[in-house]
């Protein structure tokens, strides 16, 4: 009798029992996280313009712009707000430099500049110049004295920040950096 009771005792254990869970068959899935969020492109720092007519219409002729803030120290003062503009065209190359405000009028220059440029991989540039971009001021960069290709060049090659440094007759000091991205695209469209 005994053997009539615990078959089915035996059978109803087992039945209850169930094997534990394979470890290779449940995966616990974590809950969704935030999305990563999808970075903005940075405006391109060089514009393409056109240049202007003298009847006041816009011409064939293009040229790429690139606008920073900077500092500048003087006899007066030290480290005040500066405005660089970078203008290129095929022909030449200027900086426009506004001390103190981006609507003052741009810099006139009597003398000699210097100007140095610092690549992030360390190279350097220096140029010199005595011609103001036009009459209303600025640094010429041009082609007779080989400046404007070198610059070109060294542009071109460039990818990240470059380091501005000028000095004048005067001992006035002028730090800005350009950013190179986008240069290369820009160029090739003038």
């Amino acid at each position: 009798m005994i053997k009539k009771f615990i078959f089915p005792l035996f059978l109803f254990l087992v039945g209850c029992t169930s094997p534990a869970p394979n470890s290779n068959t449940v995966k616990t899935v974590p809950p969704p996280g935030p999305k990563p969020a999808v970075p903005k492109s940075l405006p391109v720092p060089w514009n393409i313009k056109t240049y202007i007519g003298a009847n006041g219409e816009p011409t064939e002729k293009k040229y790429i712009m690139f606008e920073a803030d900077g500092k500048f120290t003087n006899q007066t003062v030290s480290n005040d707000y500066l405005r660089a503009v970078i203008v290129m065209d095929k022909a030449s190359a200027g900086i426009l430099l506004h001390q103190s405000g981006k609507s003052n009028p741009v810099k006139k220059f009597t003398g000699l500049v210097r100007i140095i440029m610092k690549s992030p991989d360390g190279n350097e540039l220096e140029m010199t110049s005595s011609k103001g971009w036009n009459k209303s001021g600025g640094i010429l960069i041009e082609k007779n004295n080989n400046d404007y290709s070198r610059f070109r060049i060294f542009m071109l090659r460039n990818k990240g920040i470059i380091k501005v440094e000028i000095h004048d007759d005067s001992s006035s000091v002028y730090h800005f950096d350009i950013n190179a991205v986008g240069f290369s695209s820009a160029f090739s469209q003038i």
